[in-house]
């Protein structure tokens, strides 16, 4: 993947991983859809004590739809991206146990079992089923990570094959938190707290994780628009090792802090600070220059779509990201831009390189340009608005009435919020309906 030229779709052996691993991304994010829509219906009076779940669906279904809609379509996504940096036959049994490991976890919140933990980064059921179907989950993506190391390519390609072997790498290191933390963490520990700092220490390496795949995507869908990436390839290199060194770095915070002290979850933080930070200034200091310099950006193309919306909307998220507020919505404000900067690199992979790389792309024609600017403009606004209510004083983790607002900025910002998240969201359902069908067809799908 080192340039426009050298990039190669991966052959008839390869395509049923790529295939199987887009399956399981993208239908994560239709059953995150799914159990939204059961959430509200759940919140609806007359008719959340009717469901077959019970009235005390909502936090349980509100667990596993974050669950889906962040950590298996993240997770997933790298392996898809696996397949293509570091191409290996009969690939396609880590997406198998990955998908199983999903399969799993529908199962305690359809049948109503386990206690919901609202944790940071991972929240769970409290349930042994709960708990098998991250591992199952976990053990798919490992597979496919290990696989892909142990090939030649990411270290003998061009930068973006190195960057995705990183975040494999970076996933692995995750990986090991959550059991050092498992193993040090004592036995009748407060089931609250357990879960917490269970998934404290590889929660932030996933952040790692999921900035290694957008400086990632950002090279490949640059190299793929503009014949080079956003940065001279030494220099991109430099980025993304960087980020692999903080993510390696990680588990020895458990040698030198305590599992459940307040230094160890500190100490997790500042690793966050310091690291992440400067390599995506960098690499999106480049893009912005690439974009700025090029003559005619093709706008019905949506590598470049994916270029600008994405970076506007981490932008966006950086800037809220160093003037946090406490307790605000400033908080949800970075976090969320973040998180859409990453989903819509994530959709122009799909459009612009892995569904050409099946044969089963559709034209670069409205429908597809709806979903980016939908999506994206969603999102901007969005942030916007929560960055705009949080510096209002409108405090986060709270609704409806108990967020107590006044005054012109903090209610209008709320209702950018509203609006934004449901243009958002209609984006979305736009990407998923459109890439399953391409994707579930024998023939060529074509949008109008």
């Amino acid at each position: 993947m080192a340039d426009r030229s050298s990039f190669v779709a991966p052959p008839a052996v390869l395509r049923p991983a790529l295939r199987a691993w887009l399956l399981l991304a993208v239908g994560a994010l239709a059953v995150a859809g799914a159990l939204a829509l059961l959430l509200a219906a759940s919140r609806t009076p007359g008719l959340g004590d009717r469901l077959p779940w019970g009235a005390d669906f909502f936090f349980r279904g509100l667990v596993t739809h974050v669950v889906f809609a962040f950590q298996v379509w993240f997770l997933a996504m790298l392996g898809a991206a696996l397949v293509l940096a570091a191409p290996a036959p009969r690939g396609v049994a880590p997406a198998g146990v990955a998908a199983a490991g999903a399969g799993l976890l529908l199962v305690p919140t359809l049948a109503g079992w386990g206690e919901p933990s609202l944790n940071n980064y991972v929240p769970v059921l409290d349930h042994p089923l709960f708990f098998a179907g991250l591992a199952v989950l976990a053990a798919g993506v490992a597979g496919a990570s290990l696989r892909a190391l142990a090939r030649p390519a990411p270290w003998q390609g061009g930068p973006a094959a190195f960057g995705i072997a990183l975040a494999g790498l970076g996933f692995l290191a995750a990986l090991a938190c959550f059991v050092l933390a498992g193993w040090l963490i004592p036995a009748g520990t407060d089931p609250a707290l357990r879960d917490e700092r269970l998934f404290w220490g590889g929660g932030h390496v996933l952040q790692f994780v999921n900035t290694l795949l957008l400086l990632a995507g950002w090279q490949v869908l640059a190299e793929r628009e503009f014949g080079r990436g956003p940065l001279p390839p030494a220099l991109a290199r430099a980025c993304f090792t960087a980020l692999a060194v903080a993510c390696l770095a990680a588990p020895l915070l458990y040698l030198r802090f305590d599992v459940l002290g307040l230094a160890g979850r500190q100490a997790f933080t500042q690793l966050l600070w310091w690291a992440l930070p400067l390599p995506p200034l960098v690499m999106g200091g480049g893009l912005a220059f690439r974009l700025i310099g090029h003559r005619r950006l093709d706008w019905r193309s949506p590598a470049t779509l994916a270029l600008v919306s994405s970076l506007a909307v981490f932008a966006l998220g950086g800037c809220a990201g160093f003037a946090l507020g406490v307790g605000d919505t400033r908080t949800p404000a970075h976090y969320h831009a973040e998180i859409g900067a990453v989903n819509l690199v994530l959709m122009g992979l799909v459009h612009g390189v892995m569904l050409p790389a099946l044969g089963r792309a559709p034209r670069p024609g409205r429908l597809v340009r709806l979903q980016f600017h939908l999506f994206g403009g969603g999102q901007l606004l969005h942030a916007a608005g929560f960055y705009l209510a949080g510096a209002a004083g409108a405090p986060r983790k709270l609704e409806g009435l108990a967020q107590g607002l006044h005054g012109a900025a903090q209610l209008g910002g709320m209702a950018a919020v509203g609006i934004g998240g449901a243009v958002a969201v209609a984006g979305g359902v736009l990407f998923v309906g459109q890439v399953l069908a391409c994707l579930l067809r024998r023939e060529a799908c074509h949008a109008p």
